[in-house]
């Protein structure tokens, strides 16, 4: 199958060019079995068309050879009525339009065309938001259909809200708990009511969805303040986790403060007792009869002990004077030559 067109989805009757007319039975087409829109007051609808006629053709689509409502169901409906009751003959042909479609597509101008063609209740506008999305996924799947920017913003043209109300009605659709869904049908919770039900947790939405059942009224503005508290609850649950938090992580640092300072301690406590064995080793020159038996090595290590006793004593210039000695000696050590 082609690619089609999104404005083909909103043409869809009578002046669509590429629909062909064709006079049908009633009884030879079937209903969608995805309509789950309202088929109330047929009997009136009977008569009025008995009265003025059928004013809009039925839409159908042809798929698989079967030809299926798009748009129409409670006008084919109520001329089957018109039919069993004696009011037209049995061999009456209806005008109809069709088009070759897939399911999806038929899925997808279905809605499209329910969206336009009838006044939804709040209950169905927001069952639509949710097969609309599903049937555009599809429908681009499986007919290469083109959707071009964000799908909420797309739902929103297809059914002439705005983007915000399709983001309510998915919250709806997606955390609204079977039993206040019914409730919400039935007309006992108002779209208002149900978008704030869906944001408790589900007992609670158990509890307003029992309510609505029992005939109480339900008040969105109850349900909000409900809501509102419960975000102020978990807010404050979970400031009071992040001060624990950061307490525990105080309480660590003070402890790691507090080990590093006995560290800090401890080997301040052992360079002093070093410093001080270091000392005793330094300020204790050989005894007179030692000193013949001494190599240069050994002045060596006396006099550098001595001169860590002095350090801080020493001047610029006597420093460049053993940074020269240590360079010369640091150079004979590579070449192998010298040396004690």
């Amino acid at each position: 199958m082609g690619k089609w067109s999104f404005m083909d989805l909103f043409e869809s009757g009578e002046g669509q060019t590429d629909f062909e007319e064709i006079y049908l039975s009633p009884y030879e087409v079937e209903p969608s079995e995805r309509n789950f829109y309202s088929q109330e007051n047929i009997e009136e609808l009977a008569d009025s068309i008995l009265t003025v006629g059928q004013q809009q053709p039925i839409v159908l689509a042809r798929v698989n050879g079967v030809y299926k409502i798009i748009s129409g169901h409670r006008r084919n409906l109520a001329n089957i009525h018109n039919i069993e009751c004696g009011a037209v003959p049995k061999e009456q042909k209806i005008r109809y339009l069709y088009k070759d479609m897939s399911e999806a597509m038929l899925e997808l101008s279905l809605l499209v065309g329910n969206a336009f063609n009838r006044k939804l209740s709040p209950y169905e506008e927001t069952e639509q938001a949710a097969r609309l999305k599903a049937a555009l996924i599809r429908a681009r799947d499986e007919d290469n259909l083109v959707i071009q920017g964000r799908m909420r913003d797309l739902i929103a043209e297809m059914m002439q809200t705005s983007p915000s109300e399709v983001a309510r009605m998915n919250k709806i659709n997606s955390s609204l708990v079977p039993e206040a869904k019914e409730q919400f049908r039935e007309g006992n919770l108002s779209k208002s009511a149900a978008y704030e039900t869906a944001k408790l947790p589900e007992e609670e939405q158990k509890e307003i969805a029992a309510c609505a059942a029992e005939g109480r009224e339900v008040k969105h503005k109850d349900i909000a303040e409900r809501v509102q508290e419960k975000k102020q609850h978990q807010a404050a649950e979970e400031a009071a986790k992040r001060a624990e938090k950061a307490a525990k992580r105080a309480e660590k640092a003070q402890i790691a403060a507090a080990q590093a300072g006995l560290q800090a301690e401890r080997a301040a406590e052992s360079a002093d007792l070093s410093a001080g064995k270091f000392g005793e080793n330094a300020m204790n020159p050989p005894e007179s009869n030692e000193k013949e038996a001494w190599g240069t090595r050994d002045w060596v290590i006396h006099t550098l002990r001595e001169l860590l006793m002095v350090a801080s004593h020493i001047t610029e210039d006597e420093l460049l004077v053993l940074q020269d000695m240590l360079m010369a000696a640091t150079e004979r050590s590579r070449d192998g030559t010298g040396g004690i």
